[in-house]
């Protein structure tokens, strides 16, 4: 009897001990070595910047930042007492993976790593250099994950060798993985704490701990979906990601995590207290099978939906998912500190520029030089070229503001090959000749050199408009997991369905080693023919898809081919890119329609510009067109509150041939209509904007319709977009 009772004793005061450890937040955050080594974490890595412990009996890893003596941890550590979470999703909270694998009928089956690794016993740990591998051995699902947990400097890294990945062919489960989740509540923060969570969904947007504003997570795909993968119903227009990096501010501390290997294969999650868990959580996510659904008529007639799954082996792909997370001193610990750390980490590894940009501001004016329509030829519908901006009038043009006060340019002209934007594949760099011709065109460049004014010729090398016979649907397009060639459909409005009439405007994506090949020939005699203009291949830097045929191109695989296209471009010439992914950072000279908000999904609590934050300074950019805008006092507002060049998209003749072709998008786009305010916007925004070129942006605070953003030079800008009021101050760059 006076053992038991001695026991109870025991096991209440270990109770009551551990409530002390893991109930106070604050507390448990800022333990020192000898602490963590009550509670079962040891160290197994260490550096003057960060300290890598981990706890056997969890399966739990923790990092401890050495200057500020703040603890990470891998999970929660008082996960079990979350009242909210149950099942799968409760077992998430302490586990380092989660997969998703599909069964032999194509349904999906979750896994995490808690209960069928650790509680299975299929956990071992091994010693590595700077850290551990914990190498998870789903044994009921026959799948082998290794995960390499180690500390960098002053960063931690998460990795997975994905070609280490294996699946037992004997495994009765036949199970094959299509996706898995590391760290899924790394640094997850209870609901009595405040703060908030960033993504980088189109400018950025922030979403407050604890905002009760949606029951559905955040989940966006890097890079965008797979353009090889169509929906069948689109029924939001969405901003994509184009930078692959997500945040967390919490009380006294915060971090930035960067996908940096296999980017293009990285989605981001982010969930909020009071969804599915108490706690508030971001993370990232590694697809490795892709799918999609495609339907057919059974023979009764009925439509039916089936899924068709991406066949891969990981011991073919020799890549690594990495997540790097660096840690934000109480100074960073916000939005403008988190974007600061992004540029420096891009620009200590050499992918992003770190010259100072010292030009004036500038208006942007991109041409749209000839399009296609289809028109009646002899009673025949024929393709017919559109001339809606010759050299001459694009000259004129620029005239005529130059009379109005505008003194500084920067020109980008699409559609100057003969078929036009949205029309024939720019195999060739001859001048269409409805606008004058490659005689013209030289004329044209030679006055903007005299001028001083950067010439930029756009050209689309990865979406193919009109297929002929060097660019055959069936040999040079992507193709579907289906092994189909992909054709990318109008959608219908009314219906979010593909259009499938008459005049739908359906496009292909041309395979990344096509693109390649007609890429380099096009450059190739870009550079005899136009040695000294700019060149603009947005797609080249926003559109990676793919290719699921036999001898197919994975994601990862594309994204690299294209960067190393801009990489060999930027080498003799200038790059002009819209809103490029990260990967093509390093190579842009300017950047163009950046987005100027998020896709203002339920869940997020407001915008942010982060992406403007992250190259102000270093790389000159615009925001989207004025024309291309619902309110032109938001508008300017915008450009004042980031720093951003003004930007028009316009045509000089022909404002009617737009409708009812592939133009039809291309609404506001009439040069005469904008020309006045134009100069008058520019006029204004300029005696702004000159007094902040070469800084960045120190800090940026938002209160409701007022952001203020605070420059590296000291200039101070308000705007209010409730009163459309804006005030500048200077102060000091300390």
């Amino acid at each position: 009897m006076k053992m038991n009772l001695k026991k109870i004793l025991l096991a209440l005061a270990a109770s009551l001990l551990g409530a002390c450890l893991f109930a106070v937040s604050p507390v448990s955050s800022h333990y020192t070595e000898e602490k963590l080594k009550d509670i079962g974490y040891i160290r197994q890595a260490k550096n003057k910047d960060l300290e890598l412990y981990y706890n056997k009996e969890n399966a739990a890893f923790a990092v401890r930042v050495v200057k500020s003596g703040y603890v990470w941890y891998s999970s929660p550590i008082d996960w079990e007492n979350d009242e909210k979470a149950s099942g799968f999703t409760k077992n998430a909270l302490p586990s380092i993976l989660s997969i998703r694998a599909k069964d032999k009928n194509g349904s999906f089956r979750p896994a995490n790593s808690y209960v069928n690794v650790v509680k299975r016993k299929g956990l071992k740990t091994k010693k590595i250099q700077n850290g551990i591998r914990l190498n998870h051995n789903f044994k009921r699902e026959g799948i082998y994950i290794p995960v390499d947990i180690t500390i960098d400097g002053d960063s931690l890294l998460i990795s997975v060798p994905i070609s280490e990945i294996t699946e037992d062919e004997e495994s009765t489960s036949e199970l094959k993985l299509l996706d898995f989740e590391v760290a899924p509540y790394f640094g997850a923060t209870e609901s009595s704490e405040n703060g908030f969570l960033f993504v980088p969904d189109g400018s950025g947007a922030i979403i407050n701990f604890n905002n009760n504003k949606s029951e559905a997570v955040y989940k966006q795909y890097v890079y965008g979906r797979d353009k090889s993968v169509i929906p069948v119903r689109k029924t939001t227009v969405e901003e994509e990601v184009a930078l692959p990096v997500f945040g967390m501010s919490r009380e006294g501390a915060g971090y930035i995590g960067i996908i940096e290997d296999s980017t293009a294969r990285g989605v981001i999650n982010a969930e909020t207290s009071g969804q599915v868990t108490n706690y508030n959580a971001a993370s990232a996510s590694c697809i490795l099978r892709d799918f999609d659904s495609f339907t057919f008529r059974e023979r009764t007639g009925t439509p039916r939906d089936i899924k068709v799954f991406e066949k891969t082996e990981f011991i073919n792909m020799q890549e690594t998912f990495s997540v790097r997370y660096l840690f934000l001193n109480e100074e960073e610990n916000n939005v403008a500190g988190m974007a600061n750390e992004y540029r420096n980490y891009l620009q200590k590894n050499g992918k992003m520029t770190t010259e100072k940009n010292k030009d004036e501001p500038a208006m942007v004016i991109n041409f749209i030089g000839t399009s296609i329509k289809k028109k009646p030829i002899a009673g025949i519908p024929m393709n017919v070229d559109v001339k809606f901006t010759t050299f001459e009038k694009a000259k004129e043009t620029i005239e005529v503001l130059q009379e109005k006060g505008v003194d500084n340019f920067v020109v980008k002209y699409d559609g100057w090959i003969k078929g036009g934007i949205l029309g024939k594949y720019p195999s060739t760099p001859n001048a269409s000749n409805s606008l004058g011709g490659d005689r013209e065109l030289k004329k044209f460049i030679e006055w903007l050199n005299e001028q001083g004014i950067p010439f930029y010729a756009g050209a689309d090398f990865v979406n193919l408009y009109d297929t002929d016979l060097d660019h055959m649907k069936e040999l040079t397009v992507n193709h579907a997991v289906n092994r189909s060639p992909v054709k990318v459909p109008d959608y219908r409005m009314s219906t979010y369905t593909d259009e499938k009439t008459s005049d739908d405007y359906p496009y292909y994506i041309m395979r990344a080693t096509n693109v390649a090949e007609c890429y380099k020939k096009f450059m190739k005699a870009l550079d005899k023919k136009y040695p000294d203009i700019g060149i603009a291949p947005d797609s080249v830097a926003t559109v990676v898809g793919s290719d699921f045929g036999k001898k197919g191109t994975s994601r990862t695989q594309a994204a690299e081919i294209l960067r190393g296209l801009l990489e060999e471009s930027s080498s003799t010439r200038n790059i002009m890119l819209s809103r490029p992914f990260e990967y093509a950072l390093p190579y842009t000279t300017y950047i163009t329609d950046v987005p100027t908000k998020s896709s203002m999904y339920d869940i997020e609590n407001y915008s942010v510009p982060f992406y403007q934050m992250v190259v102000r300074g270093y790389i000159p950019f615009s925001n989207l067109p004025a024309n291309r805008n619902t309110s032109i006092e938001d508008y300017k507002l915008k450009l004042i509150e980031t720093g951003s060049d003004i930007s028009y998209l316009w045509i000089a003749d022909k404002e009617n041939d737009a409708r009812d072709s592939r133009m039809q998008w291309y609404i506001n786009v009439y040069r005469n209509d904008w020309i006045e305010e134009a100069a008058d916007l520019y006029n204004e925004v300029t005696k702004v904007n000159s007094k902040i070129k070469g800084a960045s942006i120190k800090s940026y605070t938002v209160d409701g319709d007022k952001r203020t953003t605070v420059y590296s030079n000291g200039v101070t800008v308000s705007v209010d977009y409730k009163t459309q009021t804006y005030s500048v101050t200077k102060g000091s760059s300390k």
